[in-house]
Formats: C-alpha cells, structure tokens, sequence
C-alpha cells in the first residue's frame, strides 16, 4: 500500500507558535517604549523644593532596585533554558543515533540486541503531554 502525504500538522503549529511569539515581543516592546517614555516625562518635571527632590531620589533608588531585581530573574529563566536546551539537544542527538543504529541494523538483517538487560520501553506517542514552564521545579 503507497504511503499517502499526510499535511504538514507539525509545520503549522510550529508556525502558529513563531507568530503567537511574535506578537507577544511586538506587545512588549510596544509596552516597553510606553513606559520609556513616561519615565522620561517624569524624570523631565522640574522638581519644586527639597522634599521633592528626596522624594525623587527615594523613588529612582527603589525602581533601580526593582530593575536589577527583574534583570537578575532574566538572567536566571534564561540559564535555567540554555540548560533545558542543552538537555533537548543531547537526547535529540541519543534519539537520532538509535534510530539510524536501528536503520542500519534493519538493513543487514540481523536483529537488534539488548545490551542493557532492561525491560523493551512503552512507546509513547507524546500527545498527551503539555509543555511544562521552566520554573516549574522552583
């Protein structure tokens, strides 16, 4: 029986994702500059008598903080993700050589062996698992 072309299901969702994801950095930087801005609107105010001025110093101190803070977390989702990516990575790299081990097992007719005296894995077709968040060990 010929094989039939069965439609690109995993093109389409890969590129519903690369527009979803689009929009969300469209999103954030639009918010971004719109936070730009007002900040520097305010930071352009004249300040009217000393307890202003230290009202603004107090102010500007607690929002670095809170911008060194949001930095911090960036730097740590994105180790944790440079991780998980290796890790991807490295199975993908174990999936395709038992698959091209097996391929050219399969070809010279011989058998393949377990070497490991495990029990033969379940198949597992993946549909029933969702993406878990990066963080989701914390």
């Amino acid at each position: 029986m010929p094989a039939t072309a069965q439609p690109p299901v995993r093109n389409l969702q890969t590129h519903v994702q690369k527009s979803v994801l689009e929009l969300q950095r469209q999103v954030w930087k639009a918010r971004g500059r719109a936070k730009q801005k007002w900040l520097e609107q305010a930071l352009a105010e004249p300040v009217e008598n000393p307890r202003d001025a230290e009202e603004r110093a107090l102010w500007i101190e607690r929002a670095l903080e809170l911008v060194k803070s949001g930095q911090d977390e960036i730097k740590y989702q994105a180790a944790l993700l440079d991780a998980y990516a290796e890790h991807l990575s490295v199975l993908e790299m174990s999936l395709m050589a038992a698959t091209e081990s097996k391929s050219s097992g399969s070809e010279s007719g011989q058998p393949q062996q377990r070497t490991d005296g495990g029990e033969p894995a379940t198949q597992d077709s993946g549909a029933d698992r969702r993406r878990q968040p990066a963080t989701a060990g914390r």
